[in-house]
């Protein structure tokens, strides 16, 4: 858990970024920041001093601390414009050399898009895993129930219809994490040599178990605002690819969160075209603020979008509990399932059941949400200020990755492996295409409240993309 100091610090950057306090504004004086917030004297000088250093206030003589205004230097990464054409994956050997590499324990992790355990409300997990254990011992001595517990479907559905997406629990499955959820979904719905067609840049581990299943990857074009829906609306019409795998909700690794509108026409054109979107929703509750946007499922009235989510990126990584709503493809679906898991862990199951009725997820998500906000623009500002003049950064409307484009001549991948030598993490751009694009660019993980340790790693790896800037040169 963050000291006091940075907790109260995170608060008040959270509110300038919002726009609650405004550039120029003055803030309470320190002592009654201290009463406001029940925090001693002394707590309240290190979070305006913390503040100060990372350029959100700024303290005059004699008149108190203000709202800084915000200088944001940066450009939006520049995307290629192409044609699609379906490729096989055949860089996942290095994908998955890179994903290996990212768990080393002793590395900076600015790899693997995963949070820090300070952001874990592991003891009230453990409080529900204890309770529901002295409930149901009986639940460790049998396999589960196929497809899931129903205490957790009916949870699940009751905290999804709250955000107003409406599921009904025979609606669901439960499985191991996401990604098993959409291996599921791929089995059923395609065959090996078929054309996936997928958003360009893709999140690595969505290629990597493209090319597991012999399948080829159709890339659409992507900017910082979403997909080329036209594009894929072309390619679908055409034949060129039965399925789609989507994110529409804070994609890995570019943040953006397509529209209402955009999410309502992919459910059409997979009607029209009788195709299957397979979405990838596992970012969608990782808001940087205001309501859950909903996915393309909401508006899925032809049962063709499988919905696939996971607890993996908000709550509980290595709990492995995930769920899919596979629409007309329910059958096949529960038959794979059976056939391939069996059954998930119902210990697990029914603990997290408790953890969301007695409300705890939910309070959970409304602490973590402008907690995240806050660590991505601690994690871009410093990247504007470490890196080379014209380094291109995304900004997120959600998750926790940051998308980093280097000037060119550059090479994100020998970059990775200069800093691999300093015991830091990143992710090159170029596994997030199976054409042999991105190679200048680089994923960054925001998933760690934001320290010195993280500002010099990315004051290093600056220091290194300089130097290969000056080689190159």
């Amino acid at each position: 858990m963050n000291p006091k100091y940075q907790q109260l610090a995170n608060s008040l950057r959270h509110d300038i970024h919002q726009g609650r306090l405004l550039a120029g504004q003055r803030l309470p004086s320190i002592r009654q920041l201290a009463q406001q917030h029940g925090v001693s004297l002394t707590t309240a000088i290190r979070s305006y001093e913390w503040l100060e250093a990372q350029g959100d206030i700024q303290a005059t003589p004699r008149s108190g601390f203000f709202v800084r205004p915000r200088v944001d230097r940066s450009t939006p990464p520049r995307f290629s414009d192409f044609d699609p054409h379906a490729y096989p994956v055949d860089n996942a050997a290095l994908i998955a050399e890179i994903r290996q590499g990212a768990q080393h324990p002793d590395n900076i992790p600015l790899g693997t898009v995963m949070l820090a355990p300070a952001l874990l409300p592991l003891a009230s997990l453990q409080q529900s895993l204890l309770r529901t254990a002295r409930r149901t011992p009986q639940a460790a001595a049998r396999y589960g129930m196929p497809g899931g517990e129903a205490s957790l479907r009916q949870a699940l559905c009751q905290h999804f219809a709250e955000d107003g997406l409406a599921l009904h629990p025979d609606d669901l499955l439960i499985t191991h994490g996401c990604m098993p959820a959409l291996n599921l979904a791929l089995l059923a719905v395609s065959q090996a040599g078929d054309s996936i067609a997928v958003p360009s840049p893709c999140y690595s581990g969505q290629l990597q178990l493209l090319a597991s299943l012999g399948r080829q990857a159709l890339e659409i074009p992507c900017d910082q605002h979403g997909m080329d829906l036209d594009r894929l609306e072309a390619c679908l019409a055409s034949g060129q690819a039965r399925v789609a795998l989507l994110s529409a909700c804070f994609q890995n690794p570019l943040g953006f969160s397509l529209s209402n509108s955009d999410k309502q026409r992919i459910a059409a054109m997979a009607q029209r075209y009788r195709i299957t979107v397979i979405e990838d929703d596992v970012f969608g509750e990782c808001s940087h603020g205001g309501p859950r946007p909903l996915p393309i499922k909401a508006w899925d009235s032809a049962g063709r979008v499988i919905w696939c989510g996971s607890f993996s990126k908000t709550l509980a990584p290595g709990y492995r509990i995930g769920w899919c709503a596979p629409g007309i493809g329910l059958d096949a679906l529960r038959s794979l399932h059976l056939a391939g898991m069996l059954a998930v862990q119902a210990p697990l199951q029914l603990a997290l059941a408790d953890f969301i009725h007695r409300g705890e997820y939910r309070r959970h998500l409304r602490r973590l949400q402008p907690q995240l906000a806050s660590q991505v623009d601690s994690l871009r500002q410093a990247v504007l200020r470490h890196f080379p003049e014209g380094t291109a950064v995304n900004q997120p409307a959600g998750g926790y990755a940051l998308w980093v484009q280097l000037t060119k001549p550059a090479d994100g991948l020998a970059l990775y492996r200069a800093a691999r030598q300093q015991a830091i993490s990143l992710v090159p751009g170029s596994v997030f295409s199976a054409r042999g694009l991105y190679g200048e660019c680089l994923r960054l993980n925001a998933g760690n409240p934001w320290d010195e340790s993280l500002d010099k790693a990315i004051a290093r790896l600056g220091e290194l993309a300089t130097q290969r800037q000056d080689l190159s040169g």
